[in-house]
């Protein structure tokens, strides 16, 4: 008695370039229910996949072959052999089954593949040229985006911050309009060693930075966005960095010290509490114990009144730590009064702003001229590097040659483009940090006396230096270069045996003050007003 067939219909369609002259789905399926309907051919169920078959792991692929094995069907209806695999894996199985009588045949609108020794032979010679043509394929693709990696394309998703375009015809990636802000946001805020990573996903969830699928972003995504090379201008593929033809979001120099947050910092200290001076004060004893800060409140019956006082103690983490402790209210007394030792008058800021002003336009001619020597030499070594590239096709060198080479010229071109990046982007910067000096000394004692926590935190982080709780008193020195604006009596009792008396730079000092080759702002050093 002949059984009688019973068929799934299979349509995939690949997304990749290998089924690039494939029929789409819809038209599979159109074709096959005609030919069914031609032929009178009982169809239990339908099954569409989009997915390329060069790998196993077909979800609807392998439900169906479950539920060929369960006898629920023991035909199958494709547009062609090759739809049902091109790896040796998936085709095996679909064999084994008509071995076994599960699958009794395969129909095609062209060609009928039964159970039969001959059928199976042909059927099998259509899976292994699938196979050749996709390995084929694969290595066509892989050269061809060897030499796009070559060029700075980067190929594949953009990764958040950026978005997929084509320019002049090539596949690259440009800055995200909504988004690219935000991760450079996300790597200055990080970089300052503020922040967990559990704190990061909250700020940058209230900025509305989410994942490409609109998800929130959680510790783990944001571990490995902090780790992309692709943000500074860098992209890795197979094991190698490659230079991106790209619009790089932040500096060699950003990416570097968020590195050193992540790996080395990346649970930051948390002060005892909101205090704005809490962590940045050190017991005086030898046992090196933070000073902590502690608020009691009291009540006065006699006025029927409670009051708060605040103490500075150390945290007497030795044990047996004698150092006395104060109040807060002395310790601001003390900052402000040590603070006012640097203060500089207006006629004195103004002029200051107005010779560093003057001062940037030499710097930045300067800056400029070795920002294009550098751009020579970087050249350069890319010119060496196409002429290495050029006799490796004519296999005039080997490949360990050739990787040798280029592995030392990428890593000489990274060097030489970390010095134009950080000459770029600090085509301002120097004047932004001399400036920065003299507000500083110009409002500290302003910011100490009016200014809330976080500001008190910062002017003391900027001008202090090993701050000591000793015998109940304060004891800390200025940072540099914020000790030669002291005021010359008081610089004479901390000077340990310097000039008490320092000359005033006159305008032309100022003018010509020195600047080191990329421009880092000697000028600040010998403003002493």
């Amino acid at each position: 008695m002949e059984t009688k067939l019973k068929y799934f219909i299979y349509c995939r369609k690949s997304e990749e370039n290998e089924d690039k002259q494939i029929l789409s789905i819809e038209a599979q399926l159109r074709e096959l229910k005609e030919y069914a309907q031609r032929c009178n051919l009982r169809i239990a169920e339908t099954f569409t996949e989009s997915k390329s078959a060069h790998k196993p792991g077909r979800e609807k692929f392998d439900d169906m072959l479950l539920r060929i094995e369960s006898g629920e069907a023991n035909g199958m209806l494709v547009w062609h052999a090759n739809r049902i695999a091109r790896n040796m894996l998936d085709g095996g199985r679909v064999m084994w089954f008509m071995d076994k009588g599960k699958i009794i045949q395969i129909d095609t609108p062209s060609k009928t593949y039964k159970n039969t020794p001959d059928d199976k032979f042909y059927l099998g010679l259509e899976f292994s040229m699938a196979k050749k043509s996709s390995d084929d394929l694969s290595v066509v693709i892989k050269r061809g985006n060897r030499q796009k990696y070559e060029r700075g394309e980067y190929i594949g998703v953009a990764p958040i911050g950026y978005i997929n375009i084509k320019l002049n015809g090539h596949p690259t990636i440009a800055p995200d309009p909504e988004k690219a802000f935000l991760i450079k946001k996300l790597f200055e805020e990080y970089a300052t060693g503020k922040c967990s990573l559990g704190q990061m996903c909250e700020l940058i969830a209230s900025w509305g930075l989410r994942t490409q699928t609109g998800k929130r972003m959680v510790k783990s995504h944001l571990h490995r966005v902090l780790q992309k090379e692709v943000y500074y201008g860098w992209f890795r593929h197979g094991g190698e960095l490659h230079k991106g033809s790209y619009e790089a979001l932040i500096t060699k120099q950003l990416y570097d010290e968020v590195q050193d947050v992540l790996h080395n910092r990346s649970k930051p200290r948390k002060t005892h509490n909101d205090w704005a001076y809490a962590g940045l004060i050190k017991c005086g004893c030898d046992c090196g114990a933070s000073i902590i800060f502690e608020t009691k409140k009291k009540y006065y019956k006699g006025t029927d009144r409670n009051a708060e006082y605040t103490y500075a103690r150390s945290s007497k983490r030795c044990g047996t730590c004698l150092e006395k402790g104060t109040t807060l209210e002395r310790i601001e007394q003390k900052f402000i009064e040590k603070v006012s030792n640097i203060e500089i008058d207006k006629e004195q800021w103004q002029l200051g702003i107005e010779l560093l002003e003057a001062k940037y336009e030499g710097v930045a001619k300067e800056r400029a001229n070795i920002v294009v020597n550098l751009q020579r030499e970087y050249q350069k070594l890319q010119n060496e590097l196409d002429g290495y590239f050029k006799m490796r096709a004519k296999e005039e060198m080997t490949a360990e040659e050739f990787q040798n080479k280029k592995t030392a010229i990428t890593k000489e071109q990274a060097r030489l483009q970390e010095k134009i990046d950080e000459g770029v982007h600090n085509q301002r910067h120097w004047l932004e940090l001399a400036e920065d000096f003299i507000n500083t000394a110009f409002y500290a004692r302003k910011i100490l006396e009016e200014g809330n926590l976080e500001e008190k935190r910062e002017i003391i982080k900027k001008v202090g230096w090993n701050l000591l709780l000793k015998d109940g008193e304060l004891v800390w020195t200025f940072q540099k270069p914020y000790d030669i604006l002291l005021k010359p009596g008081y610089r004479s009792n901390m000077s340990r045996g310097r000039d008490s008396n320092p000359r005033r730079p006159k305008p032309a000092d100022l003018q010509s003050a020195p600047v080191d080759r990329l421009g880092t702002p000697g000028v600040v050093y010998i403003i002493a007003f």
